[in-house]
């Protein structure tokens, strides 16, 4: 019996306990989740974009870009104006990828200071970084060019890949100096190095789209064939084909198909 009593008073105080600190004000503790800092300051450009929308955002920075662009203006050159886009990204109406759309809405932030004939507006596919769906990003590259130097190389190196150019209706690469030396520099570096290599083929708009799908993977695989008889293994090669659906030029001047009869080839780091 006196246990049964002890136990009856610990649980009595323990009740009172709890309902008198509750009546002078107290509370029960309870643990808040902690939840990261995301209110810091957004990191924006001179001119930015947002996922999936064309519309161009000016910023700081933006005033000095232009007036820079302006006073690179010469008598006779012309400004490319390339707008990035991701492939997840929607086609806006009117254009064959967001990459033109966003270009476009520069050359309109840049007219009439700079002459809308004097801009050329280009695209160029990129690869989806972490957060671009959620925030700003710049989108886009300038460069002033003079008319002779608008025919397209038959080989130019870009930040992130290099650009193989072929003849209309071909699947023979041109016979070009610089193409062979820039393959033999691959073929040397891989082997070497033991990194993998991407060859995407794209065709222009001229012909129908399965003929082309067709003819852009031929490209690439007539450089596929170059770099095996280098001695590159067949697994270190990445072969993919995009037809005429990827243009990173105006397929309405033949200078804009040769910019787009093309293989892209691209170095993928090994772990």
């Amino acid at each position: 019996m006196l246990a049964i009593w002890l136990l009856w008073s610990f649980l009595a105080y323990e009740g009172c306990l709890k309902q008198c600190c509750a009546g002078n004000g107290g509370s029960e503790v309870t643990e808040t989740p902690v939840t990261p800092d995301d209110t810091g300051p957004v990191k924006r450009f001179p001119i930015d974009f947002q996922y999936g929308n064309a519309a161009a955002f000016t910023n700081d920075g933006f005033a000095e870009l232009k007036a820079r662009l302006v006073s690179e203006m010469k008598d006779n050159n012309i400004l490319e104006v390339t707008g990035f886009y991701f492939e997840s990204e929607p086609k806006p109406d009117g254009y064959d990828n967001m990459g033109f759309a966003r270009a476009d809405k520069i050359r309109q932030l840049l007219v009439p200071d700079i002459p809308a004939d004097r801009i050329h507006l280009r695209a160029r596919l990129v690869d989806e970084t972490e957060g671009v769906k959620t925030g700003y990003f710049e989108a886009s590259d300038y460069s002033w060019v003079t008319p002779e130097e608008v025919p397209a190389k038959t080989v130019e190196e870009l930040a992130d890949r290099v650009i193989i150019r072929f003849p209309y209706n071909s699947a023979i690469k041109d016979k070009d100096a610089n193409i062979d030396e820039y393959l033999n520099k691959l073929a040397d570096r891989i082997k070497q190095t033991g990194e993998k290599v991407s060859l995407t083929g794209h065709t222009d708009n001229t012909g129908q789209p399965e003929g082309n799908l067709k003819l852009s993977e031929r490209r690439a695989r007539e450089v596929q064939a170059i770099l095996l008889k280098k001695g590159v293994k067949s697994d270190q090669i990445i072969v993919d084909a995009k037809g005429q659906t990827q243009p990173v030029d105006n397929n309405d001047t033949e200078d804009g198909r040769h910019n787009n009869r093309r293989v892209e080839v691209r170095l993928i780091k090994t772990n």
